[in-house]
């Protein structure tokens, strides 16, 4: 029993010791994992420590200085397209050539009367003899034509009343109808009316209309209907647009409204100038009355028309005289042959023949796009630099030819588009890239810096003044009033004088990278915080960072 209890007693030791080596043994291994996270996590603080100084002593070779002074700050609304061609010259013969074959291809570079097709010269010939001959055939219309008068006076053809006179003595007489609609109106069926809304009407009631004068006449109920009722009364006397109310029998007011002519007839004109008037308002006349007498009666429109026809087939017989004297057909002016267009197939003796389409390369137009906030500020004529790269490093000068009211809003933004016109240049082609600035507006003789210079949080604009180059960092934050800005400068209105000096570090798009480019150090190690990089005035966290950010506000951004 005893040597029982003894073995029982040796293995429950054996297991606890074997336990507690276990447990020491997990203790080392977890102590081990400890010391290696810390050993990482040691040599990321010090290799971000060696980026941060890299960086650091990178970017303090970059702090600038600007010494404010007085310029010129131009704003600029900018866009890019295409150079495109201009004024292109349509090649073609007059209906009844027939082209024998046609030379220049698509892309030849020509010269003034260099041959560009050949022609069959008896169609010139027979074309040249039916062109003279319309000619003569239209010069008897235009003869006949030009002493072609309308009537000197404006009839009625129904009878009436004159209710309203719109034409009076030296009116033109297009305009006025135009603008009335009428000479004259007539009242036909002896009736003026007048709508109001009223119940208990029926058609045939009697009722009291009182005019403007407070002058009392009968009236008649025509028409009743949902409360809508049109009520009629003489016509002689009450004039056109008159406010009268109407009344029942009993005297009750059933409601106003504005007279009307019941039955309307409008007397017109088409030509010719108002001589005399021989009615008067509310003057009853009969059908063939003489309402007006006109002067300048001329119908000139055939006449033009027949005219406009005679100036085409002059421009015809030129041609046909051109190709006559040629043998052929020429170039007129030098260019570029951009399409060749003669297709035997698509020929008719009743139209003429395109043959090709030469661009005299004298202009070229490039399009580009402006944003719904800049369009306004454009102008037709306004000055344009034009860059094509691919030409040249300098400037073109051009205008702004034509600016669309048309909105493009396909992409979600809206955007407006310009053309702008330059002169044609040794080395362009069409489809080049060409950069377009327009200035809009400028300020001269005022005191500027850098953008770069200039920061803003969400309550103000400032700038440094001071840079010290023990600590590494930004001094003298200074608040500042901006008014023009471009690209490059931006114009200080209050804050700075002539002579300040105002330090900053240039932009840089590294994104990520600046953040690590703050000044002063990070002391204290990883529960120090970012010590040393404060300015005086505090807030923000300056120190040197370029190109600034989100709220950083470093300087050389525009932190937020």
């Amino acid at each position: 029993m005893d040597e029982q209890q003894k073995s029982g007693e040796e293995l429950f030791d054996k297991l606890s010791q074997e336990k507690k080596q276990r447990k020491r043994k997990r203790l080392r291994t977890v102590i081990i994992i400890i010391a290696v996270i810390a050993v990482i996590l040691v040599m990321v603080v010090m290799n971000l420590r060696r980026s941060v100084d890299a960086k650091f002593a990178a970017t303090q070779k970059d702090v600038q200085s600007y010494t404010v002074a007085p310029g010129t700050i131009h704003t600029l609304v900018s866009g890019s397209g295409v150079l495109e061609q201009v004024d292109e010259e349509d090649v073609t013969v007059p209906a009844g050539v027939e082209v024998d074959e046609v030379i220049a291809e698509a892309g030849d570079a020509v010269a003034k009367g260099d041959l560009l097709a050949k022609v069959d010269m008896a169609s010139v010939v027979d074309t040249l003899s039916d062109t003279q001959d319309q000619l003569k055939t239209l010069d008897k219309k235009i003869n006949s034509a030009k002493s072609d008068t309308a009537s000197t006076s404006v009839t009625t053809s129904v009878g009436g009343r004159v209710k309203k006179i719109y034409a009076q003595v030296g009116d033109n007489v297009v305009s006025r109808v135009t603008e009335n609609g009428a000479l004259a109106l007539l009242s036909v069926d002896g009736y003026m009316a007048v709508d109001i809304e009223a119940e208990g009407c029926v058609r045939g009631d009697a009722v009291t209309v009182t005019l403007s004068d407070g002058t009392a006449v009968e009236g008649t109920v025509e028409n009743a209907a949902l409360g809508s009722v049109t009520v009629l009364v003489t016509d002689n006397g009450p004039a056109l647009d008159e406010q009268v109310t109407v009344a029942d029998a009993s005297g009750k007011t059933l409601g106003s409204g504005k007279l009307y002519i019941h039955s309307p007839v409008a007397v017109t004109g088409y030509v010719g100038t108002v001589k005399s008037v021989s009615c008067k308002e509310n003057a009853s006349i009969t059908a063939g009355s003489t309402l007006m007498t006109l002067s300048d009666t001329k119908t000139s429109a055939n006449f033009d028309a027949l005219l406009r026809q005679r100036q085409d087939l002059e421009d015809t017989l030129t041609g046909l005289l051109t190709i006559y004297r040629d043998g052929a057909v020429l170039a007129s002016q030098d260019g570029l042959v951009t399409s060749v267009d003669y297709d035997e197939d698509a020929v008719t003796s009743s139209t003429e023949t395109q043959i090709l389409t030469l661009y005299p390369q004298k202009q070229a137009t490039v399009t580009i796009s402006i944003d719904e906030t800049d369009i306004l500020s454009l102008k037709e004529g306004q000055e344009a630099q034009v860059t094509v790269s691919s030409v040249s490093d300098d400037a073109f000068t051009g205008s702004v030819t034509s600016i669309s009211k048309t909105a493009d809003t396909s992409t979600g933004v809206t955007r407006y588009s310009a053309e702008v016109t330059l002169d044609w240049q040794t080395g362009m082609l069409m489809g080049m890239t060409a950069d377009v600035d327009v200035q809009i507006q400028g300020t001269e003789n005022a005191l500027i810096i850098p953008v770069d210079a200039l920061h803003q949080n969400s309550a103000t604009y400032y700038v440094y003044t001071g840079y010290d180059e023990e600590q590494k960092r930004y001094t003298g934050r200074t608040e500042v009033t901006i008014g023009m800005q471009n690209d490059d400068y931006v114009e200080i209105t209050s804050g700075l004088n002539e002579g300040d000096t105002v330090y900053y570090t240039e932009s840089d798009s590294s994104g990520f990278g600046d953040f690590f480019a703050m000044g002063g150090d990070m002391s204290g190690g990883m529960g120090g915080g970012m010590g040393g990089g404060m300015p005086s005035g505090g807030g923000n966290m300056g120190g040197g960072m370029p190109g600034g950010g989100g709220n950083m506000g470093g300087p050389g951004g525009m932190g937020g």
